[in-house]
């Protein structure tokens, strides 16, 4: 883990001026916002066992001092299960969808997230089942870090100090230069937005074949 001083580097040097507390400040909401955009810092949770009559599972975060953002993908034992918005839900189920139960897990169809960090599974089962949920999530830092995750520093650092100096740039202040503020907040939301393609396709490169694989 960094921390937040780690990243000052990148910052104090091209704002004169601001104090600590607000630099430390900044980095940590260019953060929570950077990593909930880009879905870049992600983790497999503990299974999660299923209890009849839980309509809802509320989930916990992988690290302390972090929130979950997205449930990415979840999996029972007969394979993968796919999300659905609320409108998708009603749609299907126009008969209701909330308190909709099935006997086992192959009869489930979709998970729903209320919110960040929730997830129900429709229909849900009215029998214990074991570590049987399976799910990977997407999470960002909340606003009680002191540390932030290395891959944020050697990789990302840049593109925090840009939000970072964005929101310090547009505080009421004799070290702030508001002309300067919409810059680097263009400069940060670009980044958010080429990250968050690289990040929904993972970062491992596909094999180079040759020509002479199908001969293996």
């Amino acid at each position: 883990m960094a921390a937040l001083a780690d990243f000052e580097r990148f910052v104090v040097p091209l704002i004169e001026g601001a104090p600590t507390p607000a630099v430390e400040d900044a980095i940590v909401d260019a953060a929570i916002e950077f990593c909930t955009r880009t879905r870049v810092l992600r983790a497999f949770l503990d299974p999660v066992t299923l209890v009849p009559g839980t309509a809802e599972y509320e989930l916990d975060p992988p690290e302390a001092d972090t929130q979950i953002v997205d449930v990415v993908a979840a999996w029972l034992p007969e394979g993968p299960v796919t999300s659905a918005t609320r409108t998708e839900l009603e749609e299907k189920f126009p008969d209701g969808w909330a308190w909709r139960q099935a006997g086992g897990t192959a009869e489930v169809q979709h998970f729903y997230c209320r919110l960040p960090g929730f997830v129900q599974l429709v229909p849900a089962v009215t029998v214990k089942v074991p570590r049987a949920l399976r799910l990977e999530v997407a999470y960002a830092p909340t606003r009680a870090v002191r540390e932030l995750p290395d891959v944020l520093l050697n990789r990302y650092a840049e593109q925090l100090a840009s939000g970072a100096l964005g929101r310090l740039h547009q505080h009421k202040a004799g070290y702030a230069d508001p002309g300067r503020a919409a810059g680097y907040l263009q400069e940060f939301d670009q980044a958010c937005t080429d990250l968050a393609d690289d990040a929904a396709r993972g970062f491992a490169k596909r094999r180079m074949r040759t020509g002479g694989d199908e001969f293996k």
